[in-house]
């Protein structure tokens, strides 16, 4: 972290808290998942238990309202005797202690009677009470018949499902009668109205049922379609023959199953998971938005300490670097920066630094130029001095004399040679900058007659210069050092004859001008580099010991005639290389 910049490591704190975030945000979720599941747990068992104590106590209830009623002489008198004068007085008095029972204990929906001769209920026919009654023949003490629904009528009412218990009636107070089967007594419980306290549909992901030994359910706070399958999950696992707690696990829901009291009946807890995980989902969202905004909030501050001290300092390293990198005499616009007032403080102070620096450079360079001018009229005045020793016309004129012996002696190479190396001399040492195409070629033309000579049979040129080329002026030795390069880089190397193409036209007011050979061509990496220093202005003077002259042309191209003209290249491997000279055509001489 050290080696990186004060903006970089910014922005590396801020990824991490974001993946912090995100950790935490799973975390939480995994965490909350396990806590809100193993209360859920906690939470169905404990009310399985509680739920178990009440119905005990309703069980004990039901049992004591059974035992009141089976010493009642006006329930023995009216079942043996339904139809004596006694019957309406029997009936009366019933109804009063029926009435008293429904109001001291809300959850009694119905108290019917049944004989041979007789039935009396408000929510069952006489058929279904004989049913009822024939289940419990020969038995004594309280009998559960489950969950039945009334078909007295067709009300949903009378078709919710109530908790029916039954108990058969024995004379007791009459001597004919007694120990004598009278008839039966059910009691039904409306469980809705019980006083068992459990959530509603509404308040818990937790759902209760109640199943007797028919596996008919009574639901206190689950939907039908979730009752129906999770009294399938139960039959699957066999629960009901389970004479203890079970609890087992599914995709959906964590079921606990849950005898009762030792009358048949059982209660199914059930923890809903997907309602649990939605639940876990919001509240990670809650959480995990708490943390973005706590984040966002933090970021908020992190971005006012960038912007007011960061981003200047990150801008004030890059002009620094700016300035290392350019010359130190070039001019440059001073930086302005915001932010605290300690950066302010330290860019002024920058800033007159760096014009003391610039003053002091500009000393120096003054100095330096004027020291340079001096030694450089020096090198010159003694230049001057060296060559008013040399007589050009000595060289000529030894030139002319190796022509004529070797002209006597029969030896036309050499003559020519003479001859050429004499014209590349003159043409080198003559005063003007700017020569007609026509000079530029004919000396060019001497420096392969040169070369062919050296090298007998490997060369073949081909000239194809328009006639309206020949005139325009263009600067000296353009075209001599290509084709020099294109002779001594691509076809002297190559183990075969080569071919030299050079060809001239005006086109749209320019000069275009075409060196091509069949030679070996440029590696591709020195090709790549040599493009690279040709784009680029920076570079095309860094001459390397390679291709001296095509940097050398493109070089004084840019420099005297500007942007618009200039040399492309280019080449293949074993192919050869093309280049392509773009000059203005002015045929008045004036090239500057």
């Amino acid at each position: 972290m050290s080696n990186l910049s004060i903006k970089k490591q910014f922005q590396i704190i801020l990824g991490c808290m974001a993946a912090l975030s995100l950790i935490l945000s799973v975390v939480s979720y995994t965490a909350l998942d396990r806590l809100l599941l193993r209360n859920a747990a906690a939470y169905a068992r404990n009310t399985s238990q509680k739920f178990d104590g009440e119905m005990h106590y309703l069980f004990q209830r039901i049992d004591s309202i059974f035992n009141t009623l089976l010493f009642d002489r006006n329930i023995e008198g009216l079942l043996h005797t339904p139809y004596s004068s006694k019957s309406q007085k029997y009936v009366k008095e019933l109804l009063v202690q029926f009435t008293s029972f429904s109001i001291m204990n809300q959850d009694i929906s119905d108290i019917a009677l049944i004989s041979p001769d007789m039935s009396w209920s408000n929510l069952y026919d006489a058929d279904t009470l004989r049913r009822l009654s024939g289940q419990m023949e020969g038995t004594h003490g309280l009998y559960s018949f489950g969950f039945l629904s009334s078909s007295l009528t067709n009300t949903n009412i009378s078709r919710e499902k109530r908790m029916v218990f039954g108990c058969n009636v024995y004379g007791m107070h009459e001597m004919a009668y007694y120990g004598k089967y009278q008839g039966s007594l059910i009691l039904s419980i409306d469980l809705k109205k019980a006083p068992i306290i459990l959530p509603t549909e509404d308040e818990s992901t937790t759902y209760f049922l109640l199943a007797d030994s028919l596996e008919n359910t009574f639901s206190f706070n689950c939907p039908e379609d979730i009752a129906a399958c999770l009294l399938d999950s139960c039959r699957e696992k066999n629960a009901f023959a389970a004479e203890k707690s079970v609890n087992y696990d599914t995709p959906d829901y964590l079921i606990y199953v849950t005898p009762v009291s030792n009358v048949g009946y059982r209660i199914i807890s059930a923890i809903d998971k997907r309602q649990l995980r939605r639940d876990v989902l919001h509240t990670t969202i809650i959480i995990t938005l708490i943390i973005t905004a706590s984040l966002m909030l933090l970021a908020f501050f992190m971005y006012i300490l960038l912007h007011n001290m960061v981003s200047p300092l990150d801008q004030l390293s890059c002009y620094i670097e700016e300035i290392r990198q350019k010359p130190l005499n070039k001019k440059r616009m001073p930086l302005h920066l915001g932010g605290c007032s300690e950066i302010r403080t330290l860019n002024a102070s920058f800033h007159e630094l760096l014009d003391e620096q610039q003053k002091l450079t500009r000393q120096l360079y003054h100095t330096t130029v004027s020291l340079y001018e001096t030694e450089l009229e020096k090198k010159q005045a003694e230049l001057e001095f060296l060559r008013s020793q040399i007589n050009p016309h000595f060289l000529y004129n030894t030139l002319e004399s190796i022509r004529d012996i070797a002209m006597e002696e029969q030896v036309p190479e050499i003559a020519g040679m003479s001859d050429a190396l004499a014209r590349l001399f003159r043409y080198n040492v003559k005063g003007d900058a700017n020569v007609p195409f026509s000079q530029e070629l004919e000396i060019t033309q001497a420096y392969l007659d040169i070369q062919k000579a050296r090298f007998p049979g490997k060369l073949e040129v081909i000239c194809s210069v328009r006639p309206e080329t020949l005139s325009v002026s263009i600067m000296k030795f353009l075209l001599q050092p290509l084709v020099e390069n294109a002779v001594f880089h691509g076809i002297e190397p190559a183990l075969r004859k080569g071919t030299l193409f050079i060809g001239a036209r005006v086109q749209e007011g320019r000069l275009l001008i075409t060196i091509q050979d069949d030679g070996i061509g440029i590696p591709p990496e020195q090709f790549a580099q040599l493009q690279e220093h040709l784009a680029d202005i920076s570079f095309i003077n860094t001459y390397s010991q390679q291709h001296v002259g095509i940097l050398n042309v493109a070089h004084r191209i840019l420099l005297n005639y500007g942007e618009g003209y200039g040399l492309t290249l280019e080449s293949a491997p074993e192919e050869g290389t093309r280049i392509l000279l773009t000059l203005p055509a002015d045929r008045e001489g004036d090239a500057s």
